[in-house]
């Protein structure tokens, strides 16, 4: 009787002890929302001691470790707040999962998404997510096991300062630096474009002041022959969208939107082909493939095309950004969070055999280039393997400048000095073939001829919707009719080695100009010499 009695009196107690306190764990949570992380635990504390088995004061607790930096303290909160046998507590799966996987954690983050996956509905986005996650975790977990070789080195001083320097460019012909500099503004800071130009080292860079407003400027672009400037602003008055892309054409001084090109949406981050024909940029418009992809304006006569998207082979149904084609015309370098990777952006490659073939399955750069942080905006000088990018691991101060070497099976073609002559060329102008030569008032062609022709046939190849026009010229020595005579049959030597060696005909034409077209005045040995050229022309 006496035990029945005991056991009357201590039910109310269990019961009391179990009582959920709403009033404390409010208190709690209005702390965690000020960042009174110290306060909230104590009060998290007292719910816990009254009630052990309330899941909420657990998900607190763990959100709070979470956002110190405590993942292995958040994790075991996370477990004590969800009953793991209960579907209707399964999505505490993938936030495990992705705790561990933002943080580089990929053997556990794939435990967790396996565990997710096996309840969710495989209908829904979060189950594709989760399926996208596990790829990148065992991706991540083997490419951490065979890292590429990764050595950054800060660009030093004279390009970056305590500020954060992001989003580079470098000409085609590697001698102009540009990058996005943060500055003080009148009431905040702001982003401008500063220059540096190489000269035996890059100088010390210097604000474009061109270019740059009171007002945000970012992610410039400039066509190898520096005909066209294109940059991204953001919320201005004569905007299109959100952020619009903008032009300046050499010798103008007046900015235009391109509001062919721009949506009402995001459009940001051109990058101009090295032939100057496309504008590849980003944005999150409809029609596309996924949140952000990348899309494509071509470039004629009458000024910017309709924008087609770059297509489901570098787009995916997650984000693309920041597109740089190298000189070469063949490599294209982006960020994603589509493609399979180490998490969040990643960089990658994607190849092509000439222009009018399609982009080749892009590849990720590997490890410890990318890693489970944003890797973003890379871009590669003219030889091909020296990559530049933003990054905050160590510098001057914030995000800072770095170069490194790209591994070799990642890397661009080297471009020769003929194409960088004739990328650096405007449209239509003369392209001198310096290393093409002939004997004395001779059209056969000298040994030395050869490697500088076997340079322009594979340019030729690579860009087979080309058309070029072939010439030949002479000094003023000598009669007239038989210069004229000279330059024709030059000009068709250069034709027929050119046909003989797989470029179709109808591609080709060749005109001799004798002494009519000189560069400079015949009144020296050395002028003459110069006046004494092959070169070429493209007309189409």
């Amino acid at each position: 009787m006496r035990n029945f009695l005991f056991i009357l009196f201590f039910i109310p107690l269990l019961l009391c002890a179990q009582k959920k306190d709403y009033k404390t764990y409010d208190k709690a949570v209005a702390y965690f929302k000020s960042g009174e992380t110290e306060k909230a635990k104590k009060l998290i504390a007292k719910c816990i001691k009254k009630n052990a088995d309330w899941e909420k004061t657990y998900q607190l607790l763990g959100k709070i470790y979470e956002l110190e930096g405590n993942i292995e303290q958040a994790v075991e909160q996370y477990y004590r707040g969800f009953d793991q046998y209960n579907t209707d507590d399964q999505l505490w799966w993938k936030k495990i999962g992705d705790l561990y996987f933002e943080n580089g954690e990929y053997t556990d983050a794939l435990y967790h998404y396996k565990s997710f996956v096996a309840f969710a509905n495989r209908g829904e986005k979060v189950y594709r997510k989760s399926i996208k996650n596990i790829q990148d975790c065992m991706y991540a977990i083997n490419a951490k096991k065979n890292p590429v070789e990764f050595n950054p080195i800060n660009m030093g001083k004279q390009i970056n300062s305590e500020r954060a320097e992001y989003l580079p460019f470098i000409s085609a012909g590697g001698r102009k630096f540009v990058f996005t500099r943060k500055v003080k503004g009148e009431f905040d800071l702001q982003e401008d474009f500063f220059v540096s130009y190489f000269d035996n080292g890059w100088t010390k860079a210097q604000a474009m002041r061109t270019i740059n407003t009171p007002e945000n400027e970012g992610a410039i672009s400039i066509t190898a022959d520096e005909a066209m400037l294109v940059y991204t602003a953001c919320d201005r008055e004569e905007g299109k969208g959100s952020c619009d892309l903008y032009l300046k054409l050499s010798g103008q001084e007046e900015v235009v939107n391109l509001k062919n090109v721009n949506s009402k949406n995001w459009d940001t981050q051109g990058c101009f082909s090295p032939d100057g024909r496309f504008l590849y940029f980003v944005s999150n418009r409809s029609g596309g493939y996924g949140g952000k992809d990348i899309w494509i304006s071509e470039i004629n006569a009458n000024g910017f095309g309709k924008p087609f998207n770059a297509g489901p082979t570098i787009n995916t149904v997650f984000n693309e950004m920041s597109p740089f084609l190298h000189a070469d015309n063949l490599t294209l370098y982006f960020a994603s969070d589509g493609h399979v990777g180490m998490g969040d952006f990643d960089l990658f490659v994607s190849k092509r055999v000439n222009v009018n073939q399609d982009w080749e399955v892009p590849e990720n750069i590997g490890y410890p280039i990318n890693t489970h942080k944003v890797e973003n905006s890379m871009i590669v000088a003219k030889d091909g393997k020296t990559a530049y990018y933003a990054s905050n691991n160590s510098g001057f101060g914030e995000e800072d400048i770095f170069y490194f070497s790209l591994p070799e099976e990642k890397q661009a073609t080297v471009i020769s000095d003929l194409e960088l002559d004739i990328i650096t060329q405007k449209q239509g102008e003369e392209v001198i073939l310096k290393n093409v030569h002939f004997s004395y008032n001779s059209f056969a062609l000298s040994m030395v001829s050869f490697r500088e022709l076997d340079k322009l046939i594979a340019y030729l190849q690579k860009h087979p919707q080309l058309q070029i026009e072939i010439q030949g010229h002479t000094d003023n020595l000598g009669d007239e009719s038989d210069n004229q005579l000279l330059s024709e049959k030059r000009a068709e030597a250069v034709y027929v080695y050119l046909t003989n060696n797989q470029i179709d005909a109808d591609r080709l034409v060749y005109k001799g100009f004798g002494e009519n077209k000189p560069l400079i005045a015949n009144d020296s040995e050395k002028n003459r010499s110069i006046n004494r050229r092959t070169s070429f022309r493209i007309i189409q």
